[in-house]
């Protein structure tokens, strides 16, 4: 595995200590985690950002952890791999299994054809914290899926009735600029107060144009959050920071995806990922000219370059990286439906 070959372990570990040391807090809550058992795993392995993996596990988080975030402990927020190819119940086994609640939380992968009783005697018995929609459980044409369909009204009284989170990766090629985006958010914050609905990736505005005009709508809304997972560029995160409440910004990597080295890049109002190797999303590093991170140090890189330039300090950095993720999960965890 390249992320794990010594050279670019040594490079990681040099730029953790000359940028990252000094601010990243002692406890880092990462709150978008994609766990993998191998049991769910079509074909033996599963292909991300250019390289194929059998599994990314608890024992695989266990040793990547101490290298990435080296003299930090590190807890998270997971779930599996949102594809309807892998075994859904598999992993949500997996997850409901091997999560330890104490520095360790599941989210349930949802599919809008799973039997409700089914879902809800889930919620019930106290195994997940909540909901991991996704656009390709839906079927038919990826670019035409709607929120409403990834959460249909049975799905979102499961989640008011039992306060759960919600990770959402929302659809439609104009993903947050989508007017039907967000008029369908706000409708589903308002009337289901309950749940908290976290926007994946910024709302999947990887890229300035995307975002800018598209978020000041959404500070008012208390039960709606937007996490940082495979946002590269600062100029969006530093937007995110000026037009989002404080509470509202979490950190999360996209792990395994983002242990990977690669950048994404804005290209006239738009954006694609470089990597060394290929991969069907990226620009591929043919010629071998440069030296990679990982995407996940580019992400730390552009939310300290961001906080800097509008003078937040530690304190704003610290809830950004643990506190405000913490209060999600302890919010979930006593709620009585917890306690079962």
């Amino acid at each position: 595995m390249r992320y794990r070959n010594e050279d670019f372990t040594l490079r990681n570990k040099r730029i953790f200590a000359d940028e990252f040391d000094a601010w990243i807090p002692p406890k880092v809550l990462d709150i978008h985690m994609h766990i993998i058992s191998s049991s769910a795993v079509p074909g033996g392995v599963f292909h991300c950002a250019g390289e194929d993996l059998p599994k990314w596990d608890f024992d695989d988080f266990g040793s990547d952890m101490p290298n990435v975030f080296p003299g930090r402990e590190v807890s998270a927020l997971c779930f599996g791999w949102p594809d309807p190819t892998f075994d859904l119940a598999a992993n949500n086994a997996y997850l409901a299994a091997a999560t330890d609640r104490r520095r360790t939380w599941p989210l349930r992968l949802l599919s809008p054809a799973e039997s409700p009783a089914d879902v809800e005697r889930d919620i019930e018995q106290g195994r997940f914290l909540g909901f991991k929609p996704y656009p390709d459980f839906v079927g038919g044409n990826p670019a035409d899926v709607e929120i409403d369909q990834m959460l249909p009204p049975w799905a979102m009284d499961i989640a008011n009735r039992h306060g759960l989170l919600i990770m959402l990766h929302i659809p439609r090629p104009g993903r947050i600029a989508d007017p039907l985006n967000q008029e369908q958010l706000r409708r589903l914050c308002g009337r289901y107060p309950q749940a908290d609905i976290v926007l994946a990736h910024i709302g999947r505005a990887y890229w300035l144009a995307n975002v800018r005009g598209n978020l000041d709508g959404l500070r008012d809304i208390p039960n709606l959050h937007v996490d940082t997972t495979m946002v590269t560029h600062w100029e969006v995160i530093e937007h995110a920071m000026e037009r989002l409440r404080p509470d509202q910004l979490l950190f999360g990597s996209d792990a395994p995806l983002a242990l990977r080295p690669g950048k994404s890049i804005e290209i006239n109002n738009g954006y694609t990922y470089v990597t060394p190797d290929p991969w069907r999303l990226s620009i591929h590093d043919v010629h071998q000219k440069l030296d990679f991170t990982s995407f996940l140090y580019e992400e730390l890189r552009a939310i300290a370059r961001a906080a800097s330039r509008l003078g937040l300090g530690p304190d704003y950095l610290h809830d950004v990286m643990w506190t405000n993720g913490m209060r999600l999960i302890e919010k979930r965890t006593r709620h009585p439906s917890a306690a079962r």
